[in-house]
């Protein structure tokens, strides 16, 4: 029933699937900064603010 689990903790398998996981959440975090940042730029320009004086 679990036998994926602890296939997954096997030293192979973690040494494969750590860097990946390490790069997708770098990515990740960088997409949501990123989204987050052109949110806020919309906020202000909604509120008639030039995002590009600041």
């Amino acid at each position: 029933m679990m036998e994926w689990f602890f296939h997954l903790l096997q030293p192979g398998t973690l040494a494969l699937l750590i860097p990946i996981l390490a790069i997708i959440g770098v990515f990740g975090n960088k997409a949501l900064k990123a989204h987050h940042k052109h949110v806020e730029r919309l906020a202000k320009i909604n509120q008639g603010i030039d995002p590009d004086r600041e």
